[in-house]
C-alpha cells in the first residue's frame, strides 16, 4: 500500500505538505494541493481514509457496555447515543458486548481501564458498581449504569417501568383478564424487580400472575413455560424479542385460545390481532444521556424517563362511530406537514367515523379568506402563521379552554417559548402548534471541507474557509463561491439564492439582516418603524448579496429549497421544515446546517385554532386529541412534517432522518416575530411585512435610492392604524 512518503516523492513536494493536505490544513498552495490531489489519486492512496486513521489516537472516546445488540432496547440504545453524540462530540463511540456473562463483563473491564475513556455507559449483569469504580478509576458520575442498578450505583438512570406496570395492569383489569403470564429478564435485576412489584399491586389478590424470567439466551424456552399449566388469558411481554418468542410458543404448544400479547416497544410496527403496543421510550433515553455527556459542565441526569403508553394504531378503545354525516373542514398551507397530514386522516376516521377534508390554498389566498372569514363560516379549522396568530386570534377564533378538555395536558408538550408565541394572546389560548419553524443555516458540508477550495480562499482573503457566523463573512463566502461558479458542476454552484416573487418573502431576507444589525420593528413608545441608519445599512448589505446571488422570481421558497437540493447553491437561509424533503436526497450527506448569520432567526410556521363561525366543536376536540398525541405526530414528522412537541426533538429515528430537528428548542428563545407590541398588544405584522417587502422591491429595481426607499417605507408604517 501506498504512504504518504510515496506520494511525496511522485507529488515533488515535502512529507509535511502531503501531511497538511490529508488534514485539510489552509497553508498549502492551489498548485501544491493539486500536485498531492492528483498523485495520491494515481497510487490508489485513500487520503480521508489515511488522515482518519492519522488523527485517531489523539480523539476522545465513549464506551457503551451491553449485554447484546439485538434487543431493541440496547440497539437503540447504542443508536441514539451514536447519532446523538456524533452532532455534539468530536469523537467515538466504542462498542462492547457481554452477552450478560459476569466474567466476559470483568474482562471487557479490564480492556477499558487502559484506553482513557471519558466516560462508560453501561446495562451490566454484575451485582455490584464497586467492580466498575475500582477498576476504572473515572469519577462516579462519568459512568453510567442504564436500566439495571448494580448495588452501590451513584448514577443510573431507566424508563418508568412502575408507570408501565401499573398501565398495563390497569387494562389487564379493565378486560377481566384473570391470569397474566410475564416473560422477563432475571427478577434481580432493578427494571424487572420494580415492574413485577407494582404489576402485582395493581392486580391485586384476585388475579394470578406467573412471571417466566431469565437471562437473554434462555428466553426461547421460558416462553414455552408460559403454557405449562394451560394457557394464560394475556402475556406480558418485556421486549420484541420476548413477545416473538411467546407467538412461537403458543403456535407450537397451545391448543386454546390465544391469549392477548402486550408488548412492550418503541418501534413503529403493524398491530396484529390480538396484540397490543404499550411504547416505551427507548429512544429519548439515549438521546438524554447522550446530550448529558456532551453538555459543559456535565448535567444531572433524570432518575428515569416517562413512557408515551399504549400504541393508538393498537386500538385499545374502539371509540363509538360518529354519525357518517360528520365532518370537519380544515383549512391550511401547502406544505410538507398538510401532505403527511392527509396521509394520516384515514386513521383517524377509522377510529371517529369523523370525515376531515383539508382545503390547501396559496398563502395569499389563506390571508384573504381569514381577513374575510364571516364571507367563508363553513371552515371549521383554521391554519394561522405565526406571524399573523396575535392579529386575527380575538377576531376569528374560539378560545380553546372550554372546546378541549384535554388542553393542558396537550400544551405540556411545548416549550414556554413555543406556547407563547404559537398559542396564547393575552393568556388566553386560541391555537395549538401545527409547523412551528425557525430559519437556519443550511450549507453544504463537502464544499466547505473541500481542501482545494479551503485553500483558494485562504489565498484570497488569508483566513480559513469557515461556516458564517455574521453576514459580512456570508457575503464574502457567496461573493466566494459566485465568482468560481460552473453551470452544470455542482462542486463550483453559486454562494446563495434570493427570492424575489413575493414582497413577504423580500422582506423576511431584509429582516434577517436588518435584525442581525440591532434592529427592531415595534419600540416600546411610538409607531412602527424602521431604525433608520440600520435600515440604510442592511439594505446595502441585501443589494450587495443580490449581486452575488441567484435570483429567483418566484413566491415561495420551494424553489431555492430544490436549487439547493440539485447541488446549485452552497448556501441557503431558509425555514427548517422547508428542508425535510432535503433529508430523502441525493444531497443529504453533504448537508450541514447552523445558526444564521447574526443568530437571531425569524420564527416561521404556524397553530391550528378553531373558527368561531363552527359549531363542531366535539368534533375539533377528537381531532386535536388524535392529531396532537405522540404517536401521530412522530409519524407525521416521519412523513416529511414538522413540529415542536418535546418529544421530537429527541426522537432518535426523527434527529437521525432531520438532524436540524434538535435545534429547534434553542432557536425558538432567541428567535424573532413581532406579532405584537411590548404589551401584547397585536400588530399586524403581514401588512407591515408587505409595505417592507414593496418598498425594498424599489430598490431591487433602481426605481427609488436606498434612503428614499426608507424614508417611504417609515412614512408609511407611520400611518399604520391598528
Amino acid at each position: 500500500m501506498a504512504t504518504i512518503k510515496d506520494v511525496a516523492n511522485l507529488a515533488g513536494v515535502s512529507h509535511g505538505t502531503v501531511s497538511n493536505v490529508l488534514n485539510g490544513r489552509g497553508n498549502v498552495s492551489v498548485e501544491k494541493v493539486e500536485a498531492v490531489i492528483r498523485a495520491a489519486q494515481q497510487m490508489g492512496y485513500e487520503l480521508n481514509a489515511q488522515a482518519q486513521l492519522l488523527r485517531a489516537k489523539s480523539r476522545n472516546a465513549f464506551a457503551l457496555v451491553v449485554p447484546n445488540i439485538h434487543a431493541e432496547q440496547h440497539h437503540h440504545l447504542y443508536e441514539g447515543l451514536h447519532q446523538t453524540l456524533k452532532g455534539h462530540f468530536d469523537g467515538e463511540l466504542d462498542l462492547y458486548l457481554t452477552d450478560d456473562v459476569a466474567a466476559t463483563e470483568r474482562t471487557i473491564l479490564k480492556k477499558l481501564a487502559g484506553k482513557g475513556y471519558q466516560a462508560v455507559i453501561a446495562v451490566s449483569c454484575l451485582e455490584r458498581a464497586d467492580e466498575y469504580y475500582q477498576t476504572l478509576k473515572l469519577p462516579q458520575t462519568k459512568i453510567i449504569f442504564v436500566y439495571r442498578r448494580p448495588l452501590g450505583a451513584t448514577t443510573h438512570i431507566t424508563l418508568d417501568y412502575t408507570q408501565a406496570a401499573r398501565e398495563l395492569g390497569n387494562e389487564i383489569r379493565h378486560r377481566d383478564f384473570s391470569t397474566v403470564g410475564v416473560l422477563t429478564d432475571p427478577i434481580h435485576y432493578h427494571d424487572v424487580e420494580a415492574f413485577i412489584r407494582e404489576l402485582t399491586r395493581t392486580l391485586g389478590p384476585s388475579r394470578r400472575v406467573m412471571v417466566c424470567n431469565s437471562p437473554a439466551a434462555e428466553s426461547y424456552k421460558a416462553a414455552f413455560e408460559l403454557f405449562r399449566d394451560g394457557p394464560p388469558d394475556a402475556i406480558i411481554a418485556m421486549d420484541n424479542e420476548k413477545a416473538r418468542y411467546s407467538v412461537i410458543a403458543n403456535t407450537l404448544r397451545n391448543r386454546a385460545n390465544t391469549p392477548v400479547l402486550y408488548k412492550l416497544s418503541d418501534s413503529l410496527q403493524p398491530q396484529q390481532e390480538g396484540e397490543y403496543f404499550y411504547q416505551m421510550n427507548y429512544q429519548e433515553l439515549a438521546t438524554v444521556i447522550a446530550k448529558t455527556l456532551a453538555s459543559i459542565p456535565t448535567a444531572t441526569l433524570p432518575t428515569f424517563i416517562h413512557n408515551r403508553g399504549f400504541s393508538q394504531l393498537s386500538a385499545l378503545e374502539t371509540r363509538a362511530p360518529s354519525p357518517v354525516s360528520d365532518s370537519l373542514n380544515v383549512l391550511l398551507l401547502p406544505s410538507p406537514s398538510s401532505d403527511a397530514l392527509n396521509k394520516l386522516l384515514p386513521h383517524f376516521y377509522k377510529q371517529t367515523g369523523i370525515n376531515v377534508q383539508l382545503v390547501t390554498l396559496p398563502y395569499d389566498e389563506l390571508f384573504d379568506i381569514l381577513s374575510n372569514l364571516n364571507a367563508h363560516p363553513y371552515y371549521d379549522v383554521l391554519r394561522l402563521d405565526v406571524a399573523a396568530l396575535p392579529w386575527f386570534a380575538h377576531r376569528i377564533l374560539t378560545p380553546l379552554d372550554d372546546v378541549l378538555p384535554a388542553l393542558p395536558g396537550l400544551l405540556d408538550n411545548y416549550d414556554k417559548h413555543i406556547i407563547d408565541k404559537y398559542c396564547k394572546v393575552h393568556q388566553i389560548s386560541y391555537a395549538v402548534p401545527f409547523d412551528a419553524s425557525s430559519q437556519l443555516l443550511f450549507y453544504r458540508q463537502d464544499l466547505f471541507h473541500d481542501t482545494m477550495l479551503s485553500r483558494m480562499f485562504y489565498e484570497k482573503f488569508g483566513r480559513e474557509l469557515q461556516v458564517p457566523t455574521t453576514f459580512q463573512d456570508f457575503d464574502t463566502i457567496a461573493d466566494f463561491f459566485t465568482a468560481l461558479h460552473q453551470p452544470g458542476n455542482p462542486q463550483r454552484p453559486m454562494g446563495t439564492s434570493m427570492t424575489l416573487g413575493n414582497s413577504a418573502l423580500i422582506a423576511t431576507e431584509y429582516l434577517t439582516r436588518y435584525y442581525a444589525m440591532g434592529g427592531q420593528l415595534l419600540k416600546k413608545s411610538g409607531p412602527p418603524h424602521l431604525d433608520r441608519d440600520i435600515a440604510i445599512a442592511a439594505l446595502q448589505d441585501y443589494l450587495h448579496q443580490l449581486s452575488i446571488s441567484m435570483p429567483l422570481q418566484e413566491s415561495w421558497w420551494n424553489a431555492a429549497v430544490k436549487r439547493f437540493e440539485q447541488g446549485e447553491l452552497a448556501m441557503q437561509i431558509a425555514y427548517m421544515n422547508l428542508f425535510n424533503d432535503v433529508a430523502h436526497s441525493p444531497i443529504f450527506p453533504a448537508l450541514g446546517y447552523a445558526s444564521v448569520p447574526g443568530g437571531i432567526p425569524q420564527l416561521g410556521g404556524g397553530s391550528l385554532g378553531l373558527s368561531r363561525y363552527s359549531k363542531k366543536h366535539r368534533q375539533t376536540a377528537l381531532f386535536f386529541d388524535w392529531l396532537y398525541s405522540e404517536e401521530i405526530v412522530e409519524h407525521r414528522v416521519l412523513l416529511g412534517g414538522s413540529s415542536a412537541h418535546k418529544s421530537m426533538c429527541r426522537n432518535q429515528l426523527i434527529i437521525q432522518q432531520y438532524p436540524w430537528f434538535g435545534t429547534l428548542e434553542e432557536n425558538v428563545p432567541k428567535g424573532i416575530r413581532e406579532s405584537s407590541w411590548h404589551d401584547g398588544t397585536p400588530f399586524d405584522l403581514r401588512s407591515a411585512e408587505r409595505v417592507i417587502g414593496l418598498g425594498v422591491s424599489y430598490a431591487i429595481n433602481a426605481l427609488k435610492n436606498i434612503e428614499q426607499v426608507i424614508d417611504d417605507i417609515n412614512q408609511q408604517l407611520l400611518e399604520y392604524v391598528e
